[in-house]
């Protein structure tokens, strides 16, 4: 339980960083999100060399290549979900993005949702329309920004959120466990590359607490990986998913509005209650 515990606690504090540089307004949150990938990478090489290695595996390195580039792109629009919808908001569409594995495993593999998932499929529509629906609370905003901005961004986040999942779904079709430590390693060394593109191209010098924050993001990447792996050795995967999703789901929302401040509407709250049981539905066992 220990193991479930703290992915959901490594996995809430990515999101629950970026939010904190953002009310600080003293960071600059896209360094802050380069030195997150790049410790990322650097950080996993350790543990590679301390640990059995396993073979190099092809599948693995797309797979895990794939997802990472995914990940870069959709740190950006995290950022703009999280200033725009917050970071409850930002977590409920990036857990429900399973729902882009589901159909496409669905329609390439033939894996079928039984009738008590499709009501979780259904219920998680609701939530994302009734999350997507929030209304921008900063009226400056609309001033320079159409209407269709947020929800268009909250969708392509889902979306990209949803291919970094199809990229985990992925990679246990085309590789074996025992190359996780490659399909990791290549995943966060993708996202790093560019990151350190980012960090030069830029020319300024990250502050000691844009490093700070990094570090920490960074950390927290990857122990939330490696945690849900030890998850995995203890608990089913129908049992880990959804009590990891919910749990986080839960837990960012308490830090963010009981912390961070961070104001939700009640429609909002609704959406995260209905997305809440439909992650449990969505990986029923019957």
């Amino acid at each position: 339980m220990i193991f479930l515990i703290l992915q959901i606690v490594f996995a809430s504090a990515f999101t629950l960083f970026i939010k904190w540089a953002q009310i600080r307004r003293q960071e600059d949150v896209i360094t802050v999100g380069a030195i997150n990938y790049i410790v990322a990478a650097v950080s996993i090489v350790p543990v590679l060399f301390f640990s059995d290695l396993s073979p190099v595996s092809f599948g693995a390195l797309w797979t895990g290549g794939s997802m990472g580039a995914v990940y870069f792109i959709a740190f950006f629009f995290a950022i703009y979900s999280i200033r725009k919808v917050g970071a409850s908001t930002t977590t409920v569409i990036s857990v429900l993005s399973i729902l882009i594995p589901i159909g496409f495993a669905a329609f390439v593999w033939q894996e079928k949702p039984d009738l008590v998932q499709s009501i979780g499929i259904g219920m998680a529509l609701l939530a994302l329309t009734l999350i997507g629906a929030q209304k921008n609370s900063d009226p400056s905003d609309l001033k320079t920004e159409s209407r269709w901005m947020v929800p268009l961004v909250l969708f392509l986040f889902f979306l990209l959120c949803g291919f970094s999942r199809l990229s985990q779904e992925a990679f246990k079709h085309v590789s074996s466990p025992e190359h996780r430590p490659t399909f990791i390693l290549a995943a966060f060394t993708i996202a790093g590359i560019p990151s350190l593109i980012v960090l030069i191209c830029g020319r300024r010098m990250p502050t000691s607490m844009e490093w700070l924050i990094g570090f920490l993001m960074g950390i927290s990447n990857n122990l939330q990986t490696y945690f849900v792996l030890l998850a995995l050795n203890e608990f089913e995967g129908f049992i880990v998913f959804p009590v990891t999703s919910a749990g986080g789901i839960v837990l960012t929302t308490i830090v963010a509005t009981g912390l961070l401040k961070e104001q939700l509407n009640k429609r909002t709250y609704a959406g995260i209650a209905i997305a809440v049981v439909s992650l449990f539905l969505l990986y029923w066992i019957p």
